[in-house]
């Protein structure tokens, strides 16, 4: 859905327009019409409806037509910077990520080494003891181990002394 003028349209509605002047329009028009799907913002619509609304008698003067290519060419810069400066940014969206599995290993083996230990000590008989000393049935199943409130409270351990050994690392750096 193209609101662009079919390039075969510009010459024939009278008006002499100098080799230059044809050439900057035939660019400004590829340029357009090479966009493809993309939409064009409002600022460039407007300009095109300007221009269709013009009555064909007569047509726009020399210094008419000059304004109007200056002002679409600069509009065509305008975008074309947008359209870099939105390729800038995905580049370097996609080259943050792009660092190894080694390489992130070796930032995170601290964290990932805590993880592990706190998971060992939470999951040792001695751990487990815990939740069954006296008469305290509540963390027990009818088998004698652990259900699920107990696993929670573990889990629930592990994350905060997580927490809490992270922020010391943090602190002492």
């Amino acid at each position: 859905m193209s609101q662009g003028t079919p390039i075969g349209s510009l010459g024939s509605n009278g008006n002499s327009m100098n080799q230059e002047d044809s050439r900057l329009v035939d660019s400004i028009l590829d340029d357009l019409n090479s966009g493809g799907n993309q939409q064009q913002p409002q600022q460039q619509q407007q300009p095109q409806q300007q221009q269709q609304q013009m009555p064909m008698e007569g047509g726009p003067s020399q210094e008419q037509q000059r304004e109007m290519l200056e002002q679409r060419q600069h509009e065509m810069m305008q975008q074309q910077m947008m359209q870099q400066q939105m390729m800038m940014q995905q580049q370097e969206m996609q080259s943050s990520p792009s660092e190894s599995l080694l390489e992130k290993l070796q930032s995170e083996w601290k964290s990932i080494l805590i993880v592990v230990v706190l998971s060992v000590l939470v999951n040792t008989g001695m751990a487990d003891d815990i939740f069954k000393m006296g008469d305290n049935t509540y963390f027990l199943q009818d088998n004698g181990t652990l259900n699920i409130q107990a696993v929670i409270i573990k889990a629930l351990f592990i994350g905060v002394a997580f927490f809490l050994i992270n922020l010391g690392l943090s602190l002492s750096n």
